[in-house]
């Protein structure tokens, strides 16, 4: 594996983008626990196991792949001409 340094500031966005729904993947998944059914229980526990799994991907994606411009890429400035 190698890890790619070019491009910091896109790079360094979807680190944050992966920190940031693993931080709150792991606020659901501490949260879990005041759900007032076990059929709840376990879709909350669903929805931060999948934030924290996106999370980690987020965070490898921005480190180990070699082109970010299909990954993490700006908006289009417009559309076209009408």
């Amino acid at each position: 594996m190698r890890l790619y340094r070019d491009d910091l500031w896109r790079r360094g966005g979807g680190t944050l983008l992966g920190l940031g729904l693993g931080g709150f993947g792991a606020f659901v998944l501490g949260s879990g626990g005041a759900a007032p059914d076990a059929a709840l229980a376990d879709r909350v526990e669903g929805y931060g196991l999948t934030l924290v799994l996106a999370g980690v991907a987020a965070v490898l994606t921005s480190w180990l792949a070699r082109d970010l411009s299909g990954i993490w890429c700006r908006s289009p400035r417009y559309f076209g001409k009408d």
